[in-house]
């Protein structure tokens, strides 16, 4: 009998459930974190979440417009794409960004490729050998609803990275 109601709960639970408070969600957190939070509720959220110090904000009208983080693990997206990772999987999902944008740190060169439309953006650093890793993901308001792109993540590989991504 226990069973029978566990399996009817968890379904109904999970289609209006917050997210989880590891998730990285574009357009709305990272974890505990939300856009539109004051820098009170903020740094509340700083001292209790994992990783809690290396989430940024950007503020507008003592409201949070933009988060960061580059904590690999403790966060991740719903389609499970972390710092740390290469950034294959990121491409797979998302596509083509809508814009790129050099970042480089020192001699270490990277970009940030922004999907506006969804509010996430993923900041990719180069090693000397050419490969990727994505160092930070930022979420901020997008441009259309958001909508979980279809996990489309195929046996064959990657596609052949955007211009920019060499």
């Amino acid at each position: 009998m226990l069973w029978l109601v566990l399996a009817v709960a968890v379904p109904a639970a999970a289609a209006g459930a917050p997210p989880l408070p590891s998730a990285i969600v574009p357009s709305r957190a990272i974890g505990p974190f939300h856009l539109g939070m004051t820098p009170q509720q903020f740094e509340v959220a700083r001292r209790i979440a994992p990783c809690g110090g290396t989430v940024q904000a950007a503020f507008e009208q003592r409201r949070v417009v933009r988060l960061e983080t580059n904590c690999g693990g403790a966060y991740r997206t719903e389609t499970r794409i972390t710092v740390g990772m290469d950034p294959s999987r990121m491409l797979r999902i998302f596509g083509t960004p809508d814009r790129i944008a050099s970042s480089y740190t020192g001699s270490t060169r990277g970009e940030w490729l922004q999907y506006l439309r969804f509010g996430i953006a993923f900041r990719v650093v180069y090693a000397d050998m050419g490969y990727g890793l994505i160092q930070a993901i930022a979420v901020f308001p997008g441009t259309a609803p958001w909508e979980a792109p279809a996990d489309n993540v195929s046996p064959e590989g990657p596609p052949e990275p955007p211009p920019g991504l060499n």
